[in-house]
């Protein structure tokens, strides 16, 4: 991915930037923007959203980061060597570090789409990421989209159908004669339940990922399949090969053991999370703490399927599917600013173009994040959920997706 020293656009961005957005908003205040890594375009959100912040609050913008980072930032008028006698209002990063607590606003700028972010408001004193944002973003889930399900329901449906990623199976017996397919393909038994293990980030969730191993190593009444490399103790005990495609695979899988966001419950198929997210609290999946908690769980999943039951709730797939709907839609904010995602390559030539023609007024990326400051929501939102009215009719009526 491009950083701003290289490719033939960046002087072209660094002269748009400098001269379009290069003003000092003033203030005795700032608001610090982290650009470090090696990909522009999450570069790019941060230094926005912090813009948006500086001028929301009437503060300056003070950059930290990588040397070749802080050209940008100058060209977005940062202030260098600023010490304000009093905290920064916010910090903007696209760092997630959740462990630290902190006594300022953070904002997380995340990637994929058009603009999505959260954020963790410290109203009553030091808090992280890790253990309060989960909890304020379930309580926004329930007062504002599980209350509204059946307006949103539709548009959900819609962003279901486009997340499916590969996975096409539209029938209970298709999926039936592709899990056995893959079961012979594999070696496996397709009258066992099958838990497949995904999502696990090395060095993160140690402890629960160790207890899902020794778990599957002693058991041998389930197919277990692990995205990583792990031992193979028994012979229902496989890696998943890396040329399995979505149908075989989640055709197979009875109950998915996630160290993350997944979306797997939205398209019927139980999921203990076993990992921290930012919607785990939002009554997708099966959250676990605690090694003995997952053991539990993992041993319910089996017994349920020997019955011909299964463990997803009956609210499960309803409220994976609205929160398939926030992340994807309701908290995607699409601006004029800031080129889409999926522009990778063609990032650097697409934003200068953006800042020498888009107007600032108007754009929805300000009036998303004056709306997430002033209301301290933890998250930046697409839509005014606290109108409605206005929701309900910019959501798009229902309609096929076939």
């Amino acid at each position: 991915m491009c950083r701003v020293g290289d490719g033939e656009h960046v002087e072209r961005l660094l002269t748009a930037a400098r001269t379009y957005w290069g003003e000092d908003s003033g203030g005795d205040g700032c608001v610090v923007a982290e650009a470090y890594g090696e990909d522009i375009r999450l570069v790019a959100r941060t230094l926005m959203v912090a813009k948006a912040i500086c001028r929301v609050v009437s503060a300056r913008l003070v950059v930290l980061g990588d040397p070749e980072w802080l050209r940008l930032g100058e060209a977005f008028g940062a202030v260098e060597d600023f010490r304000p006698e009093v905290p920064p209002a916010a910090l903007v990063t696209g760092r997630a570090e959740r462990e630290p607590a902190r006594e300022v606003p953070v904002v997380h700028v995340q990637g994929g789409g058009a603009l999505r972010a959260y954020a963790l408001f410290p109203d009553h004193g030091p808090c992280s990421i890790g253990d309060e944002l989960p909890a304020r973003v379930a309580a926004f889930f329930e007062r504002h989209v599980w209350p509204r399900r059946e307006t949103i329901a539709p548009s959900a449906e819609r962003v279901a159908w486009r997340a499916k990623s590969g996975y096409e199976v539209r029938t209970a017996t298709e999926r039936r004669q592709l899990r056995y397919y893959g079961c012979a393909r594999l070696g496996l038994d397709p009258d066992r339940p099958t838990i497949t293990v995904y999502g696990h980030t090395p060095g993160h969730d140690k402890e629960l990922f160790d207890a899902t191993v020794r778990f599957a190593a002693g058991d041998e009444s389930a197919n277990w399949l692990f995205h990583d490399p792990v031992p193979d103790p028994h012979s229902r005990m496989r890696r998943v090969p890396g040329d399995l495609s979505p149908n075989l695979l989640w055709s197979m899988t009875d109950v998915g053991v996630a160290f993350g966001d997944s979306d797997l419950p939205a398209f019927g198929i139980p999921v203990i999370q076993a990992g921290w997210s930012e919607g785990g609290a939002c009554g997708a999946t099966h959250v676990v703490r605690t090694p003995s908690e997952h053991r539990s769980l993992l041993a319910a999943a089996i017994a349920e399927h020997a019955k011909g039951e299964t463990i997803l709730g009956p609210d499960q797939r309803e409220r994976a599917r609205l929160w398939l709907w926030l992340r994807r839609c309701g908290a995607d904010v699409p601006t004029h600013l800031l080129p889409h995602w999926e522009h990778d390559t063609d990032y650097a030539n697409a934003f200068a173009v953006n800042l020498e023609h888009a107007e600032r007024d108007g754009d929805p990326l300000f009036e998303a994040v004056r709306r997430m400051w002033d209301r301290r929501e933890p998250v930046l939102t697409r839509f005014d959920f606290h109108d409605p009215a206005g929701l309900a009719t910019t959501l798009t009526p229902a309609r096929s997706v076939r």
